[in-house]
Formats: C-alpha cells, structure tokens, sequence
C-alpha cells in the first residue's frame, strides 16, 4: 500500500430477510357499518342524535309513538294476571274439587298469557331504534312527526375505530401474503402521513378475469381521522430469504448492471455484480456473492478498477 492509493471508506456486510413491498390501491371501509332501518311502521316521537355524533351500543337514536303499544302491554299484564290468578286459586283447592283438565287449561293460558305478555312489551321496545353498537352516526334528514314504513332507512352508522382496507394484489405474490404482514397505507391527500396496520384476511381464489387476490387490511384510527370510502396507496411488507444488506452509496452501475467492491484481505478491490431485490430506505437487499462480515467500499467507490490497490479512511 502506497500513499497514492485512492482512500475509501468502507462496510461490513450484514444479512436480513430481504423486504419487498406490494403496492396497490384500496379502499377504506370502517370496521362495522350499518345502514340502521325501522323494523314497524309509526310516526317519529323523537329524533335523539345529531348527524356526526358519537353514540354508545344501545344507545336510543329514535323513538316512534308507541301509545297503541303500550296500551297492548296494559292488556296483555292484565290477562296475565288473571290467568296467574286462576292457577293460584285452583291450587288452594282440595284435590278433586277442580278436574285435572281444568287445572291443566289454567296451566296452559298462563304460559300463553306470559307469551302474550312478552310479545306486547317487545312490540314496545321495537318503536325504539338503538345504536346496535358503539360508533359515529350519519347524517338524518327525519324529523319529529315524520311517517315511517318499516324498512326505510333511518342513518348511518359506522364504527371508524379501525378502518379497513380492501385491495387487491397479483397472483404472483398471492402466495406469499399471510394474515398479520405489516401493512403500510397513505392517503392521496395526505401522502406525507403514514398509517401502519396488518393484514387482517386473504381471499381464497384468484379472480378469473383480473387475475388478482381481494386482500383486506386493517389500519387503526384512534383519533377518527381517517374516513370510510376513502382511497388509500396501499403497499404489504413481504419478507424474503436471507440475503446480503448493503448501503445505497455502496452500489456501482455500468452497462453490465450494479456491482459492488469487495475489499480483499490484501486491501485490493474485486468487482461483485449484484441484483437489486428490494430497498429500504438506505438499505439495499441484494443478491451477490458476499458473506455476513465481508468487507466493500461504501464511498469512493466510482473510480476504481478490479485488483487496484486501495486504503480505507483514518488508516
């Protein structure tokens, strides 16, 4: 080694599984949704929620007049009563003062009463329309005194703690997607902010036509900022074979493609042509002929040819 050896720096080769990313585009979905709809007909009593509003499951949303049905419930308690009343009475009588068929009718309309009884005060609870679970309710344009027929739609509900995402990546790398492989996911609006999620459920058959898998990811949303329907970039983290891990900077191109120098025990340069796998920030996976603990130049490398002589920085 002379003075004049051109001085580089250099790098220890370090191994990983290498990282490759799919890419696609999907769209976000909350995680529950319904469209909330009237199971009876009535007039709208009260509206109890405002569009946007957070609500708890179980929550009232809307209440329809249930004067017919709570009179029902009254007649339905009554008849109860004196069917309850019947066997109670017959019971305090001698044996053989009342027939077994008697005693076993009584028997029988109290059970009916009871059915009765708990048919009228569902009835009841049916003009109540509640939040089946917790989340942010849409917009409503009902209002108090409103007609409803049964089956017509009443809001929106979603629960956005978690949004997910559905997409759908090439059959190629169908195989190598399982459930629980990080997802990463950006809006078009806002590339610069990241949401890190998994994968939360994989198809089972690739689609005839398109030739592509339906995948679903899922992104937690603590803060409700993301919104259902959204677009979203969309990439899966996939994990390789163990392969070499090196600096951007370290690899060289020419017309032959990328390579990079290994620096030999005698401190010459040996050319090792490399194929790029994936990247990662600055970390490049490649596939070459290098080892975990071989030594290549990671700066200094553009002027050098095979066999020269070379000396690292601040030897």
């Amino acid at each position: 080694m002379i003075d004049g050896d051109p001085v580089v720096s250099t790098y220890e080769v370090r191994t990983a599984p290498a990282i490759e990313r799919v890419a696609a585009v999907g769209s976000g979905r909350a995680r529950q949704q319904v469209t909330l709809t009237t199971r009876v007909a009535g007039v709208i009593e009260d509206v109890l929620f405002q569009g946007g509003d957070k609500v708890e499951a179980g929550q009232p949303l809307i209440r329809l007049s249930s004067e017919q049905e709570a009179i029902a419930v009254e007649s339905a308690e009554a008849q109860r009563q004196q069917a309850f009343d019947a066997v109670e009475r017959y019971k305090q009588l001698t044996e053989g003062a009342v027939s077994r068929v008697t005693r076993a009718d009584a028997d029988t309309a109290l059970k009916v009463a009871d059915a009765a009884l708990r048919r009228a005060r569902d009835d009841v609870e049916r003009m109540t329309i509640r939040a089946p679970f917790s989340g942010i309710v849409g917009l409503t344009d009902l209002d108090t005194g409103d007609y409803l027929a049964i089956g017509t739609p009443v809001a929106t509900l979603d629960d956005r703690s978690t949004i997910v995402i559905e997409f759908t990546v090439p059959e190629a790398a169908a195989p190598a997607i399982k459930i629980g492989m990080p997802v990463r996911a950006t809006l078009a609006a806002r590339p610069g902010e990241i949401h890190n999620g998994s994968v939360r459920a994989v198809g089972t058959r690739i689609d005839p036509v398109t030739r592509t898998l339906t995948v679903r990811g899922e992104v937690p949303n603590p803060d409700m900022s993301l919104i259902p329907g959204s677009t979203f970039s969309v990439s899966v983290q996939l994990t390789g074979d163990e392969s070499p891990v090196v600096p951007g900077l370290a690899i060289q191109w020419d017309r032959a493609g990328a390579y990079v120098w290994r620096v030999t025990a005698e401190n010459t340069v040996e050319r090792i042509n490399a194929a790029i796998l994936a990247r990662d920030g600055d970390r490049v996976f490649i596939d070459a002929a290098l080892k975990a603990g071989d030594k290549i130049v990671h700066e200094g490398g553009g002027f050098l040819r095979p066999g020269q002589q070379v000396r690292e920085a601040g030897s």
